[in-house]
């Protein structure tokens, strides 16, 4: 009886061991998504590491309800919303938690993004989002209440402005931007601008020996260039080898392609079909893939460029293969129409622009045919003119 007992304890007390164990690596989310329609499947991924994150849990809105089980163990940021769309809600959180979240929604599409806008967002149960909350959520609640208290203060000349720029009346634009109500408003988005920055300059400083510091910095960055070393210089080492420490770097000191062979990938084509960047290339002695999309400007406007280079030197051994970073393929294949694109082209469906570390557009990536190896990234206009009439004329 007595050993019978012990037995039944010693597996009880094992039992609860293996679920803490478990529970260690995931954290639970509950969630009562009030105004999301039963059906949708909402995603949980990665958000703020400024890379092209998969999901790492599924769920499916039941009743207004959805539990997702997120396998994570030291602090992360989560967001969760409709996979390809915009976040639902954010929170930070780490494995061993049971979160408890309620919210409502009302769906929205822009014709770029779509999901859901919420309002009466409550986090609770998780000791990692008021630590979030605490040092950062504060700062930006802070930040959005003056935006917001000098937009609406200055409401009745920005309408005019807005009305004037609409009518295609210049003059009063400019009589406008010249009174003494704009300039008051000028003023204070000056300040609100500069205590934007002095603000998030302390949010880093004050977190410079964890990795709160380089956390801080991707959640409230949209972009990162070499400027951004004197603050990558101020965190400790134990900041910067941390996971977000990480994910800093790969942005503020990204890697060069340089001399290395660069990524292979297959092109979803404008029929549906599949090809393989190798084949495009094939036999050829030197290629370019140019990464664009039809909403970028720049992108588009150095096609001329391109085909005019592309005309001089395909008989020499050139050629071009084009990387859409659209999400709207009707968008694409509207741009494509217009373009008229001479050379292999096709539609990013699987990161490859994540692959090849491409921060903005245009990125141009020259290669030599014989060994796969990059010449030089993000050439481009005169500059790449000048490498090709150099390359291709030997």
């Amino acid at each position: 009886m007595f050993k019978k007992s012990f037995l039944s304890l010693v597996l009880a007390l094992t039992s609860m061991m293996s679920a803490n164990a478990q529970n260690a690596n995931e954290c639970i989310v509950d969630a009562t998504l009030n105004g999301v329609p039963d059906g949708t499947e909402m995603v949980a991924v990665l958000a703020a590491t400024h890379r092209d994150e998969k999901p790492l849990a599924k769920g499916v809105v039941k009743g207004g309800k959805l539990t997702l089980t997120i396998p994570v163990t030291g602090a992360r940021f989560i967001g969760v919303g409709p996979e390809n769309g915009a976040f639902t809600f954010t929170l930070m959180t780490k494995g061993g938690e049971k979160v408890q979240v309620s919210l409502d929604a009302k769906p929205f599409k822009d014709g770029v993004n779509n999901g859901f806008d919420t309002s009466n967002l409550k986090i609770t149960s998780s000791a990692m989002n008021d630590e979030y909350q605490a040092k950062i959520g504060s700062v930006k609640k802070m930040l959005d209440k003056m935006y917001a208290d000098y937009h609406q203060h200055h409401q009745a000349i920005r309408d005019q402005i807005a009305a004037a720029w609409k009518a295609k009346d210049t003059l009063l634009v400019k009589k406008l931007k010249a009174s003494e109500e704009f300039q008051s408003f000028a003023d204070e988005e000056s300040s609100f601008f500069k205590t934007v920055e002095s603000s998030y300059d302390k949010l880093y400083t004050d977190n410079k020996d964890s990795w709160w510091g380089p956390f801080a910095m991707l959640n409230t960055m949209s972009y990162f260039t070499k400027d951004n070393k004197k603050e990558w210089a101020l965190f400790s080492e134990t900041a910067k080898n941390s996971f977000y420490g990480q994910c800093l770097n790969e942005q503020i000191n990204p890697k060069s392609f340089e001399g290395e062979s660069l990524p292979q990938f297959e092109l979803q084509q404008e029929d549906g079909s599949k090809v393989s960047m190798a084949s495009c290339v094939k036999g050829k002695k030197y290629y370019l893939v140019d990464f664009w999309a039809s909403w970028c400007g720049p992108c588009r406007k150095e096609i001329p460029n391109l085909k005019k280079l592309y005309e001089l030197y395909k008989g020499k051994g050139l050629e071009i293969v084009s990387v859409s970073i659209d999400q709207k393929e009707t968008a694409w294949k509207k741009a494509l129409a217009e373009e008229k694109l001479p050379w292999p082209n096709g539609l990013d469906r699987a990161g490859i622009a994540d692959s090849y570390k491409v921060k903005f557009i245009p990125a141009i990536f020259l290669v030599d045919g014989a060994t796969g190896k990059c010449i030089a990234e993000n050439i481009r206009g005169a500059e790449l003119a000048i490498k090709l009439a150099e390359l291709c004329t030997k």
